[in-house]
This record gives C-alpha cells, sequence and structure tokens, in this order.
C-alpha cells in the first residue's frame, strides 16, 4: 500500500498522490509554488526542497529517504537506532531481561500501544487535525472557532466555523473532523 500525499498552496490543494505524483504535478505548474505537503492519512507534514527543476526535486527526496533506510541497525526490520536516557536502576533491570534492552523496550512499547485506550487515540488525531489546520488555515477567519469546535466534537460549531474556507479545504478538514466524530460514537 502506497502513501498518499497533499501538497497546498495558499489553502488550496494543488497536487494529490504518491510523494513523486505530487512533486511532479507541483513543477509542472511552473517555479511560483513551493506548496505544503502532507501524508493525507495523517496530517504529517513532509519536508520537500522545491529547489531545482523536477529531477533535482525527486533526487533529493529519494535520497533523504534512502539516507533515512541506510542507517545502522537492522534495517530489514525497520529498525532505528536512537539514543534514550535511563536511570541506572532501569539499565540494570533491563540488563536482566531475555533478549536484552532492545527487545525488551520494543515488547513494552507494543504493549503500551495495544492499551491505547479509545480517548487517547481520539485526542491523538484531534491534535493532528488541529495541526494540520494551523498551518495551513491558522491565520483564516474562524480558524479559532473550528479548533475549539473540534475538541468539542460539536459538529454543527466547526462546519459553521470552516464556512469560509475554500472548497476543497474545507472539503478535506471536514472529513477528517468526521472520522473523529465516528471514533466518538465508536464506530471506527
Amino acid at each position: 500500500m502506497s502513501t498518499d500525499y497533499i501538497a497546498i498552496d495558499q489553502q488550496q490543494i494543488i497536487a494529490r498522490g504518491s510523494l513523486e505524483v505530487v512533486i511532479r504535478q507541483v513543477k509542472n505548474m511552473g517555479a511560483n509554488h513551493e506548496p505544503i505537503v502532507f501524508e493525507a492519512q495523517s496530517c504529517k507534514r513532509v519536508e520537500v526542497d522545491w529547489h531545482g527543476d523536477t529531477e533535482e526535486v525527486l533526487a533529493v527526496s529519494a535520497a533523504d529517504t534512502a539516507a533515512h533506510k541506510a542507517k545502522r541497525g537492522r534495517p530489514k526490520l525497520g529498525v532505528i537506532p536512537r539514543e534514550i536516557t535511563l536511570l541506572p536502576c532501569h539499565w540494570e533491570w533491563l540488563s536482566q531481561q531475555p533478549g536484552g534492552a532492545s527487545v525488551t523496550l520494543r515488547k513494552l512499547v507494543e504493549q503500551a500501544q495495544k492499551q491505547v485506550s479509545p480517548e487517547e487515540r481520539i485526542t491523538r488525531k484531534q491534535q493532528e487535525l488541529d495541526k494540520f489546520m494551523l498551518l495551513v488555515a491558522g491565520d483564516t477567519p474562524g480558524f479559532e472557532e473550528a479548533s475549539r469546535a473540534l475538541y468539542r466534537n460539536s459538529r454543527i460549531s466547526f462546519k459553521k466555523a470552516i464556512h469560509s474556507w475554500p472548497s476543497d479545504l474545507k472539503k478535506l478538514v471536514f472529513s477528517k473532523f468526521e472520522e473523529i466524530a465516528e471514533m466518538h460514537s465508536g464506530k471506527l
């Protein structure tokens, strides 16, 4: 399953698709566009260096991806090495666990991920959408009202707050709001 991306410039969705498709579509529009790119599902921002022609931008993007994948660790498993800081008693306990510190920490994280409450999932989704709205519509009339309505799960207030936003942006944020509302009602 490939990841879908969206490019937003001046509150308009100007490209959608794989990262390569988005880059090609944007570069075909000319040099006047340097949109913000987001992963469509999570609304997480993706850094793209728009300087250069299409092939240069694609090469930098591919190089960033390759550099990310080529780090030490266990790349076939997707293991990423990072530093963590623990107290000596924590290190001692970890060293006594079967499989060592890394295996034990992965198991603890996986266990915690399985135990995430519906409220925590909703809060994360709300925060993702709020951050997205801040980046693309933070100065837009209705933003603060939309943000408050998002956390109150007020469909009517949210729809009213975004009514004057550009149609494709309004459609996108409202669909994300609806996903969260379904989580509130227990449908997701």
